[in-house]
């Protein structure tokens, strides 16, 4: 297939390793490859598409850029090596590095996309550089673009902080080593069927890429609708 015709996706996980996730650790790292695979499988799938991988997992301690940019085929399982909680919660910072990070490297791609998971288990407590305002105007403004952005939580009010930051996908989760399963099984079924909307949309020649965009922008707000 030319690559004039092929879709890059920007697949970008920013995970909290603050103190309080030790007691997840495991089940976290496990999550994070299973939704590795569930990338690498749905690139067989639709091989139209390029898909890249952002991991980055933050404290107060880094922003640790586990993957950047990276060919799905080129990103290997994380181990505990990459990921050891500790410390705060820069969530605005760890956003606002992130996105626009990745923004600049697609801003003059018209056939790209870029999805967005944020996972945390508690509220912002430590960032330096961006405000809650900055990262919501962010935010909305990526939106418009037909960016997907999903907040995944735990031990805080997921909802009003999803609502707070303009992210019209939200799902909760117990910090429980079962519960901690079922949200990354749920998450990864969600994001399959969200990427089957994408190939067919993205490969619609009726429609131009601005139309697209607008397509995907609506179809973005029910992502978690089957949950």
């Amino acid at each position: 297939m030319e690559t004039k015709n092929r879709t890059k996706v920007y697949n970008v996980i920013i995970l909290d390793k603050s103190g309080s996730m030790s007691s997840i650790a495991k089940q976290a790292i496990d999550g994070v490859n299973e939704t590795i695979a569930s990338i690498k499988r749905g690139q067989e799938l639709h091989p139209e598409q390029d898909n890249q991988l952002t991991l980055v997992a933050f404290c107060g301690c880094e922003l640790r850029k586990i993957y950047e940019q990276t060919p799905i085929g080129e990103v290997r399982p994380i181990t505990t090596r990459d990921y050891r909680p500790c410390c705060m919660t820069p969530l605005y910072d760890a956003i606002g590095n992130t996105i626009t990070a990745v923004h600049r490297m697609m801003e003059h791609d018209r056939n790209a996309i870029a999805s967005v998971t944020i996972i945390t288990d508690g509220y912002e407590n430590a960032s330096k550089e961006y405000t809650h305002t900055a990262i919501r105007s962010l935010i909305e403004a990526y939106k418009s673009e037909g960016w997907l952005f999903a907040y995944i939580g735990a031990d805080h009010d997921v909802e009003a902080v999803s609502f707070s930051l303009s992210i019209d996908n939200h799902m909760a989760f117990e910090k429980s080593e079962e519960d901690t399963v079922r949200m990354f099984n749920n998450f990864q079924s969600c994001r399959n069927k969200y990427m089957v909307d994408v190939a067919s949309v993205m490969c619609d020649n009726s429609i131009d890429a601005d139309q697209k965009r607008d397509v995907l922008r609506k179809r973005s707000k029910n992502f978690f609708d089957e949950v």
